[in-house]
C-alpha cells in the first residue's frame, strides 16, 4: 500500500488577500460513508476490531494511517473490501493543525 502523507511541505492558499499556510492530509471518504450507512457506532466498531476508540477516530479523520492488517480487520467487520474502504482522498487543512498531521501506524 502506498501512503501519501504530504504534510512535510507547507503550501499557501490564496483567497485574494490572505496567504494561509496549508498542509495536505489523506482521508478515507469510503470509510466514513460505510460507518455512517451501517449505523455502527465508532465505539462498537473499535471494540469489534480490537483497537482503541480514539485510534479509530484518528483513522476515520485522516490523522492516522492504519496498517494493512488493521485495514483488513475493519473491512471484515464492516462487510466490504479493504481496498475500496481505504481509497485515499487528499484534502488541504490549515498548517496550524500540523500537530495532527498523518502518522503511519
Amino acid at each position: 500500500m502506498t501512503v501519501e502523507a504530504k504534510a512535510s511541505i507547507p503550501q499557501t492558499a490564496n483567497n485574494g488577500e490572505n496567504h494561509v499556510p496549508v498542509i495536505e492530509r489523506s482521508i478515507y471518504p469510503n470509510l466514513k460513508l460505510r460507518v455512517y450507512t451501517t449505523g455502527m457506532r465508532q465505539n462498537r466498531l473499535a471494540k469489534l476490531v480490537g483497537i482503541d476508540e480514539a485510534y479509530l477516530s484518528r483513522i476515520i479523520n485522516g490523522v492516522r494511517v492504519p496498517g494493512r492488517q488493521t485495514q483488513e480487520h475493519i473491512a471484515q467487520v464492516l462487510g466490504c473490501d479493504a481496498d475500496w474502504l481505504f481509497q485515499q482522498t487528499t484534502v488541504q487543512v490549515p498548517a496550524d493543525m500540523r500537530a495532527n498531521s498523518p502518522k503511519i501506524a
